[in-house]
């Protein structure tokens, strides 16, 4: 058994093939992370510019049976990062390996920790799946078996949980706050994203993350060109009412970001990629799950009610739109505040989720 790095394109077209296989064997889960790597192994994104790159497959009898991206920048100089990570079952020793691999090359870069299920950036992606193993993932969100915690466990690695939460039926939940949703109206004033401005309003998007996240765990600075490229792939699907922002005195104090799941758009074992593009259009209406990916309040403004403001204005938003429940994406556990917002306003704890760190030896 052995450690490859991958240095060409016939070895990065090799490793997208395990991914695209595995999935389709296991046919569970929608693969919402195999056009990113394309665009990764393309060399073309702004966001990967000042990272380093090591696409890793372990190789045993002559094929892969485990892989995954170790990546590394100097945004976070204490952490290299193990991302896409993907194996086949009873694979144990090959995950060490990789993890092993992974080490080492942060060892070269100074790096103190290694943290498995990290994307590149949060803004990308968090963690791996850690309950409700036989549900199809939402879109953007993780979907794995059982044995791939199984593998880090055995490792010994420190845990940080992370859990969605989900709400049945759009009822009048909302109604009781109704005297400070109106004061909130008259307080603040809420904008829909808008294309013809496009740099404008990505620009507004990148600043409210970087003031509204500054601590929160993993999370770097972003520039304004990685955000612009990954709106313009979101907003192939979703539309201009799927960002919502809020300003105060005409400066931009939160946001919301939402859309439908568009992994019901998907089969299971597919890979999600344009012709799910097509089958948004020709199906309209269809999608019964909207998805509510982050939300930003600048910290002076969180204890207006803004928060609220804003689920209501998705709330209202999904009339429009056929759905009628509602999915959140991952939450730190040790994120109180959010935490204690969606159990306010959703049915359930919903799906756990589960990130992986080990101190580099």
């Amino acid at each position: 058994m052995k450690a490859e790095i991958v240095r060409d394109k016939k070895g990065r077209r090799d490793f997208l093939r395990f991914r695209k296989e595995l999935y389709r064997r296991d046919g569970l889960y929608v693969d919402n992370n195999y056009f990113m790597l394309k665009e990764i192994f393309s060399g073309k994104l702004h966001f990967t510019e000042n990272m380093e790159i090591y696409p890793i497959n372990i190789i045993d009898g002559g094929k892969t049976v485990c892989q995954g991206v170790a990546a590394y920048t100097k945004e976070l100089p204490e952490y290299i990062q193990l991302c896409f990570f993907e194996s086949l079952p009873g694979m144990q020793s090959a995950a060490e390996l990789l993890v092993s691999e992974t080490a080492e090359l942060g060892r070269k870069l100074g790096c103190k920790r290694i943290v498995i299920g990290l994307s590149g950036h949060v803004n990308y992606g968090l963690g791996f799946l850690d309950s409700h193993y036989d549900e199809k993932n939402s879109f953007s969100s993780p979907g794995n078996p059982v044995y791939y915690n199984d593998y880090f466990r055995s490792m010994g690695c420190e845990e940080i949980k992370l859990n969605s939460y989900f709400t049945h039926s759009l009822d009048s939940r909302l109604s009781r706050y109704r005297s400070l949703l109106a004061k909130l109206d008259r307080n603040y004033e809420f904008r829909f994203f808008d294309k013809k401005e496009f740099g404008k309003y990505s620009e507004i998007y990148t600043d409210l993350n970087n003031a509204c996240f500054t601590g929160h765990r993993y999370y770097y600075r972003r520039q304004y060109e990685d955000d612009a490229e990954m709106l313009k792939t979101l907003f192939l699907f979703m539309k201009e009412d799927s960002l919502i922002f809020a300003f105060k005195d005409g400066n931009p104090v939160g946001f919301i970001m939402w859309y439908p799941d568009y992994n019901e758009l998907a089969e299971r074992g597919e890979i999600f990629g344009t012709k799910h593009f097509f089958r948004n259009i020709l199906r309209g209406n269809r999608i019964k799950t909207a998805k509510v990916m982050e939300y930003g309040v600048i910290e002076e403004y969180r204890g207006s009610g803004l928060p609220l403001a804003l689920i209501s204005k998705v709330y209202d938003r999904l009339k429009n739109y056929g759905c009628q429940q509602v999915e959140t994406s991952w939450i730190l556990d040790e994120n109180t505040d959010s935490n204690s917002f969606c159990r306010e306003l959703c049915d359930e704890s919903y799906k756990g989720y589960v990130v992986y760190e080990k101190e580099i030896g």
